[in-house]
C-alpha cells in the first residue's frame, strides 16, 4: 500500500517534468545545441519510465524490490523538477526585462559572461540529473515491468459538489437516549458527564452532532460548546477552546488562571451543553483538573464526551457510558446504497446490487466505511465492482495504524492526481480545520493541479478536486459561508491516519518537545510553534532539507519570538520551497535574500507586522500567491511588482495604512484576487489599471475615487466585464460638509464618475462610503430590474452620503437581505420613493438606520395596485439611532427578534406592539421610559430573553411608579418569564426597592449590581433577616462591582442556597463577610478585588473570614487598585459580558 502512494506522487511529478521539458524555454534562453539535445534525450527516458508506471502500481503492494526503485524515481523527479523550474525561471525573468526595455539599466545580467556562466551551471545539472534517470531506467528492465496505461480515471461531475450531511441512518433510538439524558433532572451538584463510546468510524461524532443540533436541545440549554480535544489534553488548551466556543472570538489570555476566571465567567449561572469530542486521555488527574473549572454552571448542565477508549468513559463518565454499536446490515446498505446508486438505478442493475451487498457485509458495519466505498463504486463498471470485491485488500491485515480495507480501497481507486493531493493533507494535525481556498492553492503552489484547457482555471480544477474527496467522504464537517460556498472542512480521524500513511516520511508536522527530526526524504512540513522552541532548534531540524511547503500552524503572536530570526534562515537554507506561509509569525521586515526562492509560489505574510517588502521580491517570477491579509502596517507595495507576471492572487485586505498602489499593475492580467485598489493621479497609478483585470474575483474595494480626474478613466475600469466579483466597495475620501466646498468638488464630475462604474449583474454585495455627490446612478434608481446591475444584491451599505437628499428605491429588490444606511445627514424624509412602486423589501432580514440627522418623517407604508401594505415582512434585526428629528416611531414589524434603539421619540408603545418574537431589546436614551404606557407594553414580550436600558436623562423611575399596584414597573418585568440576566446600575440608588425585592423571576440567574451610593442590598433592617428575598431566592452568579458606600453583605447571603459564584470588586468600605457562607456547599468560586479590609480578613489559613470561604474550591483575592484604574482595566471586560448579556440599566431614585 505504501508503495503505490509512492506511485502516486511519481506519476504526477514525473508527468509535470516532462511538460515543462517540453515548454520551448531551450529557444527562448539560447542553449548550447549540445544541451538542447541533452534536454531532448532526457524528455525520452522520462517518457519511457512513464510508461511502466501504470504496471508498476499494480505490482508494488507485495514487490519490495520494487519499492527502493519507485523511491529513488521519486526523488529523481523531484530534484529533476527543481533543475527544469530553475530554467523555467530564467526564461521568466528575462522575458520580464525585456518586456520593461530595462536593458540599459540592467545589463549586467545579459552580458556574455553571465550567460555563459548559467548555461554552463544548467548543462552541468541537466547531465547530472540525465545520467540518474539512465541508472534508474536500466534498474526498470529487472523488474520486467510491461509498457501501456490504464485508462485515467476521471475526477467525479460537478454535481457531487454538495453533500447532504444529515442523511444518518439508524441511530434514531441512540439519538433519544443521549437527548433523554441532557433533559433528564439532575440532582447531582456536580455536572453529569455521559460517555460515548464506540469504534473508529462508527460514528460517534455524528450522534453527538445530531444531539447537540436538536431544536429542543438548543431551547433547554443556555450555551452549547463543542470542543475537539484529540489526543492533546493540555488543560489550558481545553479551557481556551471552551471560551472560544462560548464566545466566538479567539482567547490569547496565556495565563492559566486569566483563563480560568474567564471560563468562570462564560459558565457562571447558565445551564450548558459541553461536547468534548475524540477524547483519548488516560490520565484521571488530569481530567479531575478540567473538571473541576467545570463546576460553575446552572444546575442541570451536562458534559458528552466521544472516545474510542473504555477506559477514558471510566476515569470521565458520572453515568453508564453509551456504547455505540455497529450499523445493522440494512442501515448499512441504506447508507452505501445513497453514495453508489443514483435515481432507480437500482431496479435498473440487480446484479450491482447482489455484489454491492456483498462489498457492504465487508464494512463491518461502520458507516464511514459504507460511505467512502459508496462514493467509490458511482458510475463504475460491472466490472470494476467484481474487482472491487475480491480486491486483495480485504485480506490485508488491519496494520498499527488500524487503516480500514474499506478506506485502502478507497484511496487505491482516486486518480493519481488526486492521491497526491489528499497525501498532501497530512501536513495537517489531526482536527485542524482546513481553510478550503488555501487549500487549493497550496496544490497549486505544488504543481498537483494542471490543467489541459486553457479557458479552465486551476482554481476550478482544485475545487472539482477538494468536491470528489469530499464526496468519498475524505473530508468532512464542511462549513459554509453566506452564500453556501464551503469555507472549512475537516478530515476524521481515520481517514487523516490513511494519509499519513501514504505520505510516510515525505509530510511531517513538527511540534515541541519532538525527539525525532524531520525525515531527510521530507518534501512537505509544518510547524505547530509553542515556547519550548527555539530558533537554533528550528534551524537543525530543517537544515539541508530539501521542502517544498513550510507552513506555520495555530500560532498565537505572543508565542512566536523564535520565529523571527527562523523565517530569516529559511530565505538562506529552503531554497526548494514552493509554499511559505508564515502567517501570524512575530516578523516585522523580510530580508532581501527572500529572492533566493526561485521557485516560491506562495507566500503568506497575514497578520503579521510588516511595514515594507523588500524590492526583492518583485523578482519571485514563480509567485502566483501573495496573502498580506490585516497587514496593519504596511504602508507601501513594491514598485515592479509589474514584472510578477505570474501572480493570480494579492490579497490586501486590511491592509488601511497602505497609501499607493505599484505602477503599471494593470499588466498583470491574470489577477484573479485584488481586494483593494487605491486610485492615484500618477500615471500607472489611475483607475484605469483596472481596465484589464477582468478575472478578478470576490471582493474589490476601490479607494480614493476623489482622485478620479476624467470621467472618461472610470469608463476604461469596466466593471461590468468584471462578472467574477461578489462584493464591491466604492470609496471616497470622507469630508464634513462644510470642507466639501473648500475641495472644490464639481458635483457634475463626481456625480457622472459614479455612473460609470456601473458593475455586473453578477454582484451581491454593494457599499457606497462618503460619496459626495447629491443624486444616485441611473443603474442604481431605474426600475427595470431584470437588467439592473443590482437585482441580485443581497448586502447594501451606503454611509456618510452626507449631500444625498433622496435614498434609491430598493424595495423591489427580491434577494436583498441587509441594508445599512448610516449618516445620512441629508436625507429628510422616507416614503414611497425609497420602496418603489409596490416595493416592500421581501427577503430584508436586517435593517439599520443610523446617524440621519436631518430625517423627520418616515413610513414604512407603501402601495401596490392602489392597495396598502407594510413593507419589511421579513425582518429580524431592526437598529435605529442618532436620527433626533424624527416626529413619529416607525412602526417595527411583528417578525422582528432584535430592536436597538438609541434616541429620542424613536420607540413607542404603539409602534412595537404585537412583538411576540422579540428577544433582544437594547434601548438607549429614549424618552418613551418616561411613560407609563410603554412599561405596561412590556408584558407581551414573553419571548424576551435579553434587555439592555441604559439612559443618561433618567434621572428617576416616574413618579409614584413603585406605588402602582398593577402594573408597576417591576411587575412588568416578572413578565419576562425567560429573562436570565439583569444589571441595574444607579449612582442615586441607596438601596434596592421593596417592589425588586418582592419579585418571582423563575429564569434569573445572574445579577449585577453597580451603584456607587448603595449603603445596604436590601435596606439596613431587611439584611439583617435570615430568609433571603424572594428575588434571590434563584441567583446562581452574583456580583457587587463599584458599590463604595457599602459596609456590610446582608445576613441572608448565607442562605442563598443556588448561589455558585460570588464576585465583589471595588467596595472599599466592605468590612466583612456574612456568617453563613460556610454552609453554601454549592459555591463554587469567590472573586474579591480592589476591597482591602475584606481581602485581610480573607487571607489564606490567617485571615478572620477564612473559616467561612475555606470549602471554596476557586478563591482569587487581587491586591487593591485605584478604582479608576480598575474600571478602567476592567472596561473592555465589562463591555464583551453586556453584549452577552440580558442587561437592565436604570437610573432609578429611591422612590
Amino acid at each position: 500500500m505504501a508503495e503505490a502512494a509512492v506511485m502516486a506522487v511519481v506519476s504526477p511529478i514525473l508527468k509535470l517534468v516532462i511538460d515543462k521539458l517540453g515548454s520551448g524555454f531551450c529557444e527562448e534562453l539560447g542553449l548550447a545545441r549540445g544541451a538542447t539535445s541533452d534536454i531532448g534525450r532526457l524528455q525520452s527516458v522520462l517518457s519511457t519510465i512513464n510508461d511502466v508506471l501504470d504496471d508498476a502500481q499494480r505490482r508494488s503492494i507485495s514487490d519490495k524490490a520494487l519499492t527502493g526503485w519507485l523511491r529513488k524515481l521519486k526523488d529523481a523527479a523531484f530534484d529533476a523538477d527543481d533543475v527544469v523550474d530553475e530554467f523555467q525561471y530564467e526564461a521568466l525573468r528575462r522575458r520580464n526585462l525585456r518586456r520593461n526595455q530595462l536593458i540599459g539599466r540592467v545589463s549586467d545580467f545579459f552580458s556574455p559572461s553571465n550567460q555563459f556562466a548559467f548555461r554552463l551551471k544548467m548543462a552541468h545539472n541537466i547531465k547530472r540529473i540525465h545520467k540518474r534517470f539512465d541508472h534508474i531506467a536500466e534498474e526498470r528492465s529487472k523488474f520486467h515491468l510491461a509498457e501501456g496505461s490504464t485508462p485515467r480515471r476521471t475526477i467525479d461531475r460537478e454535481t457531487f459538489s454538495v453533500v447532504n450531511e444529515s442523511e444518518v441512518y439508524g441511530r434514531d433510538e441512540d439519538k433519544e437516549k443521549i437527548i433523554n439524558f441532557l433533559v433528564s433532572a439532575d440532582d447531582r451538584s456536580n455536572v453529569s458527564v455521559l460517555p460515548i463510546v464506540g469504534l473508529g468510524g462508527v460514528g460517534k461524532t455524528t450522534l453527538a452532532q445530531l444531539a447537540y443540533n436538536d431544536q429542543g436541545i438548543k431551547e433547554h440549554f443556555d450555551l452549547k460548546l463543542w470542543v475537539c480535544v484529540s489526543d492533546d489534553f493540555r488543560i489550558q488548551k481545553i479551557v481556551k477552546a471552551i471560551i472560544e466556543s462560548a464566545t466566538g472570538q479567539e482567547c490569547d489570555l496565556s495565563n492559566l488562571e486569566a483563563a480560568q476566571l474567564q471560563l468562570q465567567t462564560q459558565l457562571s449561572g447558565r445551564r450548558f451543553l459541553l461536547v468534548l469530542d475524540d477524547v483519548w486521555n488516560e490520565d484521571e488527574a488530569e481530567w479531575e483538573r478540567l473538571k473541576t473549572l467545570l463546576r460553575n454552571g446552572k444546575q442541570g448542565s451536562k458534559i458528552v464526551t466521544t472516545t474510542r477508549s473504555d477506559v477514558v468513559s471510566r476515569i470521565m463518565g458520572t453515568v453508564a457510558p453509551h456504547k455505540l454499536q455497529c450499523l445493522t446490515m440494512n442501515d448499512c446498505w441504506t447508507l452505501f446504497k445513497q453514495r453508489a446508486f443514483g435515481p432507480e438505478r437500482e431496479e435498473e442493475t440487480p446484479r450491482l446490487v447482489e455484489i454491492g451487498k456483498e462489498i457492504v457485509a465487508k464494512c463491518g458495519g461502520l458507516p464511514l466505511a459504507a460511505k467512502a466505498l459508496g462514493s467509490l463504486m458511482r458510475f463504475k463498471t460491472e466490472a470494476e465492482w467484481e474487482y472491487i470485491r475480491g480486491s486483495e485488500l480485504w485480506r490485508l491485515p488491519v496494520n498499527e495504524n488500524s487503516i480500514l480495507p474499506a478506506l485502502r480501497l478507497s484511496y487505491d481507486h482516486l486518480p493519481s492526481d488526486l492521491k497526491q493531493c489528499f497525501a498532501y493533507c497530512s501536513i495537517f494535525p489531526k482536527d485542524y480545520v482546513i481553510e478550503r481556498e488555501k487549500l487549493i492553492q497550496l496544490w497549486i503552489s505544488e504543481g498537483f493541479i494542471q490543467t489541459l484547457d486553457g479557458d479552465i482555471h486551476e482554481e476550478e480544477v482544485g475545487n472539482q478536486y477538494f468536491n470528489s474527496l469530499l464526496w468519498r467522504s475524505l473530508f468532512q464537517d464542511i462549513q459554509k459561508d453566506q452564500y453556501s460556498n464551503i469555507r472549512t472542512c475537516k478530515m476524521h480521524d481515520l481517514v487523516h491516519d490513511l494519509a499519513c500513511f501514504v505520505a510516510r516520511d515525505e509530510s511531517s508536522i513538527m511540534r515541541g518537545g519532538m525527539k525525532r527530526s524531520i525525515p531527510h526524504g521530507c518534501r512537505y512540513s509544518s510547524i505547530v510553534s509553542d515556547d519550548t522552541m527555539s530558533s537554533t532548534t528550528l534551524k537543525a531540524d530543517f537544515e539541508v532539507k530539501k521542502l517544498r511547503s513550510l507552513i506555520l500552524l495555530r500560532q498565537r503572536y505572543h508565542q512566536m519570538t523564535h520565529i523571527k530570526q527562523f523565517a530569516f534562515d529559511v530565505m538562506l537554507s529552503l531554497t526548494h520551497l514552493r509554499a511559505l506561509d508564515l502567517s501570524k509569525a512575530c516578523i516585522k521586515e523580510l530580508p532581501r535574500t527572500i529572492c533566493k526562492l526561485k521557485h516560491l509560489r506562495l507566500l503568506d505574510l497575514s497578520k503579521t507586522e510588516i511595514a515594507l517588502l523588500p524590492l526583492s521580491i518583485t523578482n519571485l517570477h514563480h509567485l502566483r500567491t501573495l496573502n498580506l491579509t490585516s497587514c496593519y502596517r504596511l504602508q507601501n507595495l513594491p514598485e515592479g511588482m509589474c514584472n510578477m507576471s505570474r501572480l493570480r492572487h494579492l490579497d490586501i485586505r486590511g491592509c488601511r495604512r497602505l497609501i499607493c498602489m505599484p505602477r503599471w499593475l494593470g499588466q498583470l492580467h491574470n489577477l484573479q484576487t485584488l481586494s483593494m485598489f487605491i486610485v492615484g493621479k500618477e500615471h500607472g497609478r489611475t483607475i484605469s489599471e483596472l481596465a484589464h483585470l477582468n478575472l478578478i474575483s470576490d471582493g474589490l474595494e476601490i479607494r480614493e475615487l476623489g482622485n478620479v480626474q476624467d470621467p472618461m478613466e472610470a469608463t476604461k475600469t469596466n466593471l461590468a466585464s468584471k462578472t467574477n466579483l461578489r462584493s464591491l466597495e466604492l470609496h471616497w475620501k470622507r469630508y464634513s460638509v462644510s470642507n466639501m466646498a473648500l475641495a472644490a468638488f464639481s458635483i457634475a464630475e463626481v456625480g457622472e464618475v459614479f455612473e460609470r462604474l456601473k458593475p455586473h449583474s453578477n454582484l451581491k454585495e454593494l457599499s457606497i462610503r462618503y460619496y459626495p455627490g447629491i443624486k444616485f446612478p441611473t443603474w442604481m434608481t431605474r426600475m427595470e430590474l431584470a437588467s439592473s446591475p443590482i437585482h441580485n444584491l443581497v448586502r447594501i451599505e451606503l454611509m456618510g452620503l452626507e449631500r444625498c437628499k433622496c435614498l434609491p428605491a430598493l424595495g423591489h429588490l427580491p434577494f436583498l437581505e441587509r441594508l445599512h444606511i448610516l449618516n445620512m445627514n441629508a436625507v429628510r424624509r422616507i416614503g414611497v420613493e425609497f420602496y418603489g412602486d409596490g416595493g416592500i423589501f421581501p427577503s430584508l432580514r436586517g435593517l439599520t438606520m443610523w446617524g440621519l440627522r436631518d430625517l423627520e418623517e418616515w413610513s414604512t407604508e407603501t402601495t401596490a395596485a392602489g392597495k396598502s401594505m407594510m413593507a419589511f415582512p421579513s425582518l429580524e434585526y431592526f437598529t435605529l439611532g442618532k436620527c433626533p428629528k424624527l416626529r413619529v416611531a416607525p412602526w417595527v414589524p411583528p417578525s422582528v427578534v432584535d430592536v436597538s434603539i438609541e434616541g429620542d421619540r424613536l420607540l413607542s408603545s404603539a409602534s412595537t406592539r404585537g412583538l411576540h418574537k422579540l428577544r433582544s431589546l437594547s434601548i438607549k436614551g429614549c424618552e418613551a421610559l418616561l411613560l407609563l404606557s410603554w412599561w405596561e407594553w412590556m408584558q407581551d414580550l414573553t419571548a424576551l430573553t435579553r434587555l439592555h436600558i441604559r439612559d443618561n436623562k433618567l434621572m428617576c423611575l416616574p413618579k409614584g411608579i413603585l406605588q402602582l399596584r398593577m402594573p408597576s414597573w417591576w411587575e412588568c418585568i416578572q413578565d419576562l418569564t425567560v429573562l436570565t440576566k439583569l444589571t441595574i446600575c444607579d449612582d442615586k440608588l441607596m438601596c434596592l426597592p421593596k417592589g425588586i425585592l418582592e419579585l418571582r423571576m423563575p429564569s434569573l440567574q445572574n445579577f449585577d449590581l453597580e451603584c456607587s451610593n448603595l449603603k445596604s442590598i436590601s435596606g439596613e433592617e431587611r439584611d439583617k433577616q435570615q430568609q433571603p428575598p424572594t428575588f434571590f431566592m434563584t441567583i446562581q452568579d452574583l456580583q457587587i462591582q463599584f458599590c463604595g458606600e457599602l459596609t456590610a453583605l446582608p445576613k441572608w447571603l448565607g442562605s442563598l442556597t443556588s448561589l455558585r459564584s460570588l464576585q465583589l470588586q471595588n467596595c472599599p468600605k466592605l468590612e466583612m463577610l456574612p456568617d453563613g457562607l460556610q454552609c453554601l456547599t454549592a459555591l463554587w468560586g469567590l472573586q474579591v478585588c480592589s476591597c482591602p479590609q475584606l481581602a485581610r480578613r480573607c487571607e489564606r489559613e490567617r485571615g478572620e473570614d477564612w473559616p467561612k470561604i475555606a470549602h471554596i474550591p476557586n478563591i482569587h483575592i487581587y491586591p487593591r487598585k485605584g478604582v479608576e484604574e480598575d474600571r478602567e482595566e476592567n472596561s473592555q471586560r465589562t463591555i464583551t459580558r453586556l453584549i452577552r448579556k440580558s442587561r437592565l440599566t436604570s437610573c432609578m431614585g429611591h422612590g
